[in-house]
């Protein structure tokens, strides 16, 4: 995902939230205004993203990317305790929650009632898998009309029981695809299929925040963004590499990719080919 905003943009962001709610924004730590260009949860071992939680809905604060709920707790694995976060344990894998499960699983279902959150972005990256190709081509998404959005999100706290360190932590809500992020998101090896996070606008942020919901109230909520409302540009490969510097602006730049073509609808191998139009 991307938060590349300017000290402007959070002053926008500030101000259309106060408008909507009458809450005023503490003043906000230069930590949490800086950009980042791209961040991938568990590559950047689930980095920090900016929030507004509903338990304190007139700030902007930093929370990990990858939801811990209280009752986590290390493991042990060939002679070592694993953190929550760390490959092997079940909470290394919680930087999505699927909105069709919210209701059901142990993680999710305390909180979608009332541990809601907006996690702030100005674009996010998905990677489209061509057949026959050991690569993947990344694509920048982000909204026509909206230079800053924000995935709906649930919240929770953990206490770290080795060090005592109190985090908060979050999750990006996904939703089924529309059909420009069903071809984009094509993952064969994506256990859920195509999916896309559930993207809501300023003028949602303030209903999405508002008092207690049951799950068909927040699932109204979850419907997928429409693709006439969207814009995706494929990018330079290799963000995830562990041998490049991914944080820099470039890696935003648009770069054609003669295999691709200049049409995602009519992209080689999909199965949509031909029926979307």
């Amino acid at each position: 995902m991307s938060a590349n905003m300017s000290h402007q943009e959070w002053s926008d962001i500030q101000e259309i939230y106060r408008t909507l709610s009458g809450n005023e924004f503490q003043e906000m730590l230069e930590s949490g205004t800086r950009a980042f260009y791209f961040l991938d949860a568990y590559g950047d071992w689930h980095p920090e993203l900016p929030v507004i939680a509903q338990s304190r809905p007139g700030e902007v604060q930093m929370m990990r990317w990858g939801l811990i709920p209280p009752f986590a707790k290390y493991i042990e694995k060939n002679g070592r305790k694993l953190h929550p976060y760390d490959f092997g344990n079940y909470y290394s894998k919680t930087a999505n929650a699927m909105a069709e499960g919210l209701a059901e699983k142990t993680t999710w279902k305390r909180l979608y009632k009332k541990n809601r959150c907006l996690i702030l972005a100005s674009g996010f990256y998905e990677f489209y898998h061509l057949s026959g190709k050991k690569v993947t081509y990344p694509h920048y998404i982000t909204l026509k009309d909206y230079p800053v959005f924000a995935f709906a999100g649930l919240h929770d706290t953990w206490t770290d029981p080795e060090t005592g360190e109190v985090v908060d932590t979050c999750t990006i809500i996904t939703t089924r695809p529309n059909p420009m992020m069903k071809v984009i998101h094509n993952n064969p090896d994506a256990h859920s299929g195509p999916r896309m996070p559930v993207m809501l606008t300023p003028e949602e942020w303030s209903n999405w925040l508002d008092g207690e919901m049951n799950y068909k109230d927040v699932l109204k909520f979850c419907e997928p963004f429409p693709m006439d409302g969207m814009n995706a540009i494929t990018v330079r490969q290799g963000l995830k590499s562990r041998k490049v510097n991914s944080n820099i602006p470039e890696v935003q730049e648009q770069i054609a990719y003669e295999e691709l073509g200049t049409n995602w609808a009519q992209y080689p191998g999909t199965e949509t080919q031909g029926t979307l139009f």
